[in-house]
């Protein structure tokens, strides 16, 4: 499933922009879409822990549920099917409990075994110390997936990708680089436009070094890609994720990608430059390869 597209969904409450970037994306790559969803029991925690009902059990996979799951799925295949002939569609029932968000361990599960070219699915904008210590599903759906996955910040409105920031990795192998770049220009290209692709370079202080590493590392790129809306910047701040927010909306882009970034419980605890927090304090669609 290599020239596949995942869009993870709740058959339920489906998400319409979520919908519209998953056909959007994979017209442009021509790539087949997955339609996913995951339904099981979820076991609800009351708010009141000492309260003397225990815990509230809903089950959702009894068969009354599973078959609403199949119709609505059904439904959302033949709409979207209709925008994009290339569409599939699959529903995951479990009959063991799980934990109210275990549901992307099911996704993280389908990855793994189809290996699919992306992810795509919505992200609630909660950051907070714990989540940014401990991650949540989508965080860590990104660091522990093998494949680039995007996410789209809750309240994200669809519309055409015109301009990206990529975070050009200084130890970053060149030809990964070329390879990912070539994804991002698959990703935005249409027939009427081209997509900018700002490659931004992290480079610390020593900024006559950079200077000689950007050169080469461009040459390389321009040549093997022969685009012209490649723009290269230097960047040098001590602060990373302050600079990757400044020039994010200095140059107003769509779309925000970067290298995954996992680092140890320790390295969180003072670093601000992590895949959790980049992910969790984006305002615009992140896309982690």
């Amino acid at each position: 499933m290599k020239n596949t597209i995942l869009l993870s969904i709740d058959v339920f409450d489906p998400n319409r922009e979520l919908l519209k970037y998953g056909v959007y994306t994979a017209r442009n790559i021509g790539a087949m879409l997955m339609l996913f969803d995951a339904q099981f029991k979820t076991v609800v925690i009351p708010t009141d822990p000492i309260a003397p009902a225990g815990p509230v059990v809903e089950v959702i996979n009894n068969d009354e549920n599973i078959a609403k799951a199949k119709a609505k799925l059904a439904d959302l295949y033949k709409e979207l099917s209709e925008e994009w002939y290339f569409t599939r569609a699959k529903l995951v029932t479990d009959p063991i409990p799980a934990w109210k968000g275990e549901k992307e361990l099911y996704l993280i599960e389908e990855v793994a075994d189809k290996k699919p070219a992306l992810v795509i699915q919505m992200i609630k904008s909660d950051f907070n110390l714990i989540n940014e210590l401990f991650g949540t599903p989508e965080t860590k759906l990104a660091e522990e997936t093998n494949c680039p996955v995007l996410l789209l910040p809750e309240g994200t409105s669809y519309s055409e990708i015109t301009d990206i920031n990529y975070l050009l990795e200084r130890d970053k192998p060149i030809e990964e680089v070329i390879e990912e770049v070539q994804f991002l220009k698959r990703i935005a290209d249409t027939h009427s436009h081209k997509a900018t692709i700002n490659l931004v370079y992290y480079f610390g202080d020593n900024k006559e070094l950079a200077d000689k590493e950007l050169a080469l590392k461009r040459s390389l790129i321009l040549k093997a890609l022969n685009y012209d809306k490649l723009v290269f910047l230097n960047m040098s701040e001590h602060d990373i994720e302050t600079a990757i927010h400044q020039n994010t909306e200095k140059y107003v882009a769509d779309i925000f990608a970067f290298p995954n970034r996992e680092k140890s419980f320790l390295e969180r605890l003072t670093s601000k430059d992590n895949t959790k927090r980049l992910i969790l304090q984006s305002k615009i669609p992140v896309l982690v390869f």
